[in-house]
């Protein structure tokens, strides 16, 4: 028998709509003065006032989407891209381990990683692993956040090596989907050898994919990451390969593969169909 969706469930992408114009919308709509509009649309959404309504657009989403979910993938496979636009349709928090690495040796915070920021920071430039007890130990913190355990998570190359699957089981961390995507190692290397990040922002862009604004200002902080070249992406694909097939067999029964070769939005449209197909097989069952 074919599930049938109450009828309230039609209007839940207008209810999502409408709730996040009054986060983004609303503020500028209570005064003609645009400076003072400016200045109460920043009083008004503090990062935590827009975590509150993330907290409420989810559950008004059908609760069958995964809401727990790992995109797998070679380095410059376009995970990170294909994470945040998950993040932004689902209200997820994506978790990308390249983001945590980078900003734990950045942080003059310190931590529970301090003593290690040398051996990290090493690994990096070398495009080698992290080993595995420090990863670990940076993406379980993440996910034992409240906006984690309210919202779900997207886990962005994580985990990478068997030894780190099972430690996100023994933590009790069971994802519903492992998306992998597939791209051929030298249009990976073609992808990074282009890639420029801005160092204010953290905005990647692609020479020839996707290239920055002719803005001075934004040119001038275009960096190339350390781990970015030819040699380090030889060593990280490797890396990859030999690991990838042990943690691809550990999540087998929820394994999904994507071709990452295509264009951002034809990828993302493929990752949403297969989204959906495993929702309406969890209805089924």
């Amino acid at each position: 028998m074919k599930t049938q969706l109450h009828p309230t469930s039609r209007a839940l992408p207008l209810i999502h709509a409408l709730l996040l114009s009054l986060v983004f919308v609303l503020p500028s709509l209570v005064t003609c003065n645009p400076a003072a509009a400016a200045t109460k649309s920043q009083s008004f959404l503090p990062s935590q006032n827009k975590a509150k309504i993330w907290r409420i657009v989810p559950k008004l989403i059908d609760s069958s989407i995964p809401k727990h979910i790992i995109v797998m993938g070679g380095p410059a496979s376009g995970k990170g891209t294909q994470c945040q636009k998950l993040a932004d349709k689902y209200g997820l928090v994506h978790i990308s381990s390249g983001d945590l690495l980078r900003q734990a040796v950045s942080s003059s915070e310190g931590g529970p990683t301090a003593p290690h920021i040398s051996t990290i920071k090493q690994c990096m430039e070398a495009g080698k692993l992290i080993p595995d007890n420090l990863m670990t130990r940076l993406i379980l913190d993440r996910l034992r956040s409240r906006d984690c355990q309210e919202r779900g998570y997207i886990l962005d190359g994580y985990p990478r090596t068997l030894a780190q699957a099972q430690s996100l089981q023994d933590a009790g961390i069971s994802p519903d989907v492992f998306l992998l995507l597939n791209v051929r190692d030298e249009d990976a290397i073609k992808r990074v050898i282009g890639r420029r990040t801005d160092s204010k922002t953290g905005h990647v862009y692609h020479l020839e994919y996707n290239p920055p604004p002719n803005d001075p200002e934004i040119l001038k902080r275009l960096i190339i990451r350390s781990d970015d070249t030819v040699d380090s992406m030889k060593v990280r694909l490797k890396q990859f390969r030999a690991n990838v097939a042990s943690v691809e067999n550990w999540y087998r029964d929820i394994k999904r593969e994507v071709d990452g070769s295509s264009s951002p939005s034809e990828v993302s449209r493929d990752i949403d169909a297969t989204l959906k197909q495993m929702r309406k097989r969890k209805q089924r069952v």
